[in-house]
């Protein structure tokens, strides 16, 4: 491979620490504090399976000048540039792990198709094909399987970076690239023959048929509007980077090699405008994760059972994902968008860290772990989110307001019942 960064560092992480619609004016978002008009939104949201135990992340006091809990350590080097949330869940879910699959969405069990949209992929039909990618999903440990299409599809997660990194900066080879090119044309035919087949069908279809005719059509018509925007950019070069991937991972556990190489290509990929919508996770399993000082399995650690060997474990692999997150924040924020408008690509990106869990212990769908930086907003430190009732915000309330600073025309997203103010 022809790159040449730095590789990502093994080191012990606790020793360190497109189409634009125009954002609407709302008392709901605050004006973004450096936004140029010519540099795009763009959001990552990181994922854990299993949640973060609260005891370690939650603040104990509000307001900006909040004292940083253990698991937060890491984002020390960034205070200002990031709210964390506490109170937040999404009300209609009880599906303990099975909540995972909901986490962008806030919509879970026997649906019709489209009805769970995840809000990345709201983001990612808002940018369409003026990126290569409308969107980039990568999980290390397993899927996290919270993107959903309109038409109800599971978006698909490389598991591995280095899969990733090839699909970014790898050139395709000339025969590589005319046989994608033959490839896409057949399928074009195919779903102009089933498109066909799919009208001739409407004319007799009974009301029950026609609605699953509906959602049928809809993803061919998803299908076709991919193609062509795959067509665009088959013969367009990719973004030439510096940046050198050196040695292999022990395994698929092995998450500090592999995290910090996820997340520096999520970074080049934002630098590039590879794309604009990303998701990273880091999935549910039972393995040992390759920490020192971590020898037993995930899954155990998270129903610790308040035993202090297994929470001291669990707590280091939390804070491994914070700190992960603390160092895409940094890398942008140390990033300026020079000829491109003021400000830095921070300012131009929304980083959230959240989960469809809160406390795995007791397979709590509760008051959810969320922490949110960037996007030019004005942040809070620690905002608690709990209603004068007693009761929790939605989730869904912060995910529209995430969505309207993006660009998005929305008023509610997925049954919010308002938004979140940003000032």
């Amino acid at each position: 491979m022809s790159r040449s960064i730095a590789k990502p560092a093994r080191r012990n992480f606790l020793k360190a620490a497109g189409i634009a619609i125009a954002l609407p004016t709302l008392e709901s978002v605050a004006a973004p504090r450096s936004r140029s008009p010519r540099e795009p939104m763009r959001m990552v949201c990181i994922g854990s399976a299993l949640g973060i135990h609260p005891d370690a992340f939650f603040p104990t006091s509000s307001g900006p000048n909040f004292e940083l809990p253990p698991t937060l350590q890491p984002l020390s080097g960034v205070r200002g540039e990031f709210t964390v949330f506490s109170h937040l869940d999404h009300p209609a879910i009880y599906s303990k792990h099975g909540a995972t699959s909901s986490f962008l969405s806030g919509v879970g069990g026997q649906v019709p198709a489209g009805a769970n949209t995840s809000m990345d992929q709201i983001a990612a039909d808002h940018v369409g094909y003026a990126t290569r990618f409308p969107s980039l999903h990568v999980s290390l440990g397993g899927s996290l399987g919270c993107s959903w299409t309109k038409s109800g599809i599971k978006v698909r997660e490389d598991s591995d970076p280095r899969d990733l990194f090839n699909k970014l900066f790898v050139r395709d080879s000339a025969a590589a690239a005319k046989a994608r090119q033959l490839q896409l044309e057949e399928q074009g035919s195919i779903l102009d023959l089933v498109g066909e087949q799919a009208k001739r069908f409407e004319r007799r279809a009974n009301p029950s048929d026609k609605q699953k005719l509906d959602e049928y059509v809809t993803a061919i018509r998803e299908a076709e509007a991919k193609l062509q925007g795959m067509k665009r950019w088959i013969k367009l070069p990719k973004p030439n980077v510096s940046y050198e991937i050196e040695g292999t991972p022990h395994s698929g556990m092995d998450y500090e090699f592999l995290s910090p190489l996820m997340f520096d290509l999520l970074f080049l990929a934002i630098q590039s405008d590879s794309s604009r919508v990303f998701t990273a996770g880091f999935g549910m399993h039972n393995h040992a994760i390759e920490f020192d000082g971590v020898k037993d399995g995930y899954h155990t650690l998270s129903h610790h059972g308040n035993l202090p060997d297994r929470l001291r474990q669990l707590q280091l692999i939390d804070r491994f994902y914070i700190d992960q997150m603390a160092r895409l924040v940094q890398k942008l924020k140390d990033a300026p968008l020079g000829e491109r408008g003021d400000g830095t690509l921070l300012d131009q990106t929304m980083v959230m860290f959240g989960s469809g869990m809160g406390d795995a212990a007791r397979h709590s769908n509760r008051n959810l772990p969320v922490v949110l930086a960037g996007g030019g907003l004005k942040h809070h430190g620690h905002l608690d989110c709990q209603q004068a009732s007693g009761r929790q915000t939605p989730l869904n309330n912060l995910y529209t307001s995430m969505l309207q600073n993006f660009g998005v025309d929305i008023d509610r997203f997925n049954g919010a019942t308002g938004t979140i103010h940003f000032g």
